[in-house]
């Protein structure tokens, strides 16, 4: 279990969505703690370990040191690595894939003018509010989401899940962006639970109520709300595919830490054989 003095040194230093305790916690149900500088989550024979660092620089031979303390004190038989590069293991990979984080630099951020153009636009035809609560309304935009995009079943999962989340969060704004007969046509989800980071978590938008730049004049409020809160950058979340990655793109977004993404189901011979091969 993760220690108060734990927790605020992990916020203190968080720069992945996966740092956000409140947020992995919500989604897996898995018990949170430290490994020396490396946050894991454990359940049920799962080891979620997030090779990211807190608070000292990225070191392949130390992440492994630390996913072998992990793994000999959880004894896991799946293993998911979520890291800057990869980790090979004795078993059945599962799942393996490659991204990258996007970020903005609110210091030296100069929103190019087509994104000023389209928040202009937006903004006569929107009003924009921030709460921290969850409704039937929000769900009713999940649900028209899921029924007009082709996503994973485990971005389903995620996304069913987010009113857990909000609801355990202290740190979470929900920015509601309606129109001028009042109806919720987009929000968007933000975490400024870190010291230096605010996350843009979650963005939905209304395809039947669609209001063109909707999207980034929600952005830009969650830009000014960060930057009113002293934070440094802005973790826009992975590429995940080609639309995404050009509203993050054309709003001077940078790819800024790799993502690797490895699952495993691991014998716990292999796990031994593994690590042992590479220390």
């Amino acid at each position: 279990m993760i220690s108060q003095e734990e927790l605020n040194r992990t916020y203190d230093h968080a720069c992945v969505p996966e740092h956000i305790v409140d947020y992995v916690v919500s989604m897996s149900e898995a018990e949170p703690y430290l490994i020396q500088h490396y946050l894991c989550y454990k359940k049920d024979g799962v080891l979620i370990f997030i090779g990211y660092p807190l608070g000292i620089t990225f070191n392949q031979k130390q992440m492994e040191t630390s996913l072998n303390m992990a793994l000999k004190a959880i004894k896991p038989r799946i293993v998911s690595v979520i890291a800057p590069t990869t980790v090979t293991m004795n078993g059945r990979v599962i799942q393996q894939n490659s991204d990258s984080y996007y970020r903005l630099d609110l210091e030296n951020l100069v929103i190019p003018s087509k994104v000023r153009n389209m928040i202009r636009r937006a903004s006569p035809e929107i009003s924009v509010e921030h709460n921290d609560q969850w409704h039937e309304e929000h769900e009713a935009l999940v649900a028209e989401f899921l029924a007009t995009h082709k996503i994973s079943a485990e971005s389903q999962r995620i996304f069913i899940k987010i009113s857990e989340y909000v609801s355990s969060s202290k740190s979470v704004t929900i920015l509601n962006a309606r129109n001028n007969e009042g109806l919720l046509i987009a929000f968007d989800v933000a975490d400024y639970g870190s010291r230096d980071y605010a996350f843009y978590m979650f963005n939905f938008a209304s395809r039947k109520h669609h209001v063109p730049g909707v999207s980034d004049l929600l952005l830009s409020e969650i830009i000014e709300s960060a930057r009113r809160k002293g934070k440094r950058y802005i973790n826009l979340g992975l590429a995940i595919n080609n639309g995404v990655m050009f509203f993050k793109q054309k709003w001077g977004g940078a790819p800024f830490l790799n993502h690797e993404f490895m699952l495993y189901e691991i014998s716990r011979a292999g796990i031994i054989e593994s690590l042992l091969s590479r220390l």
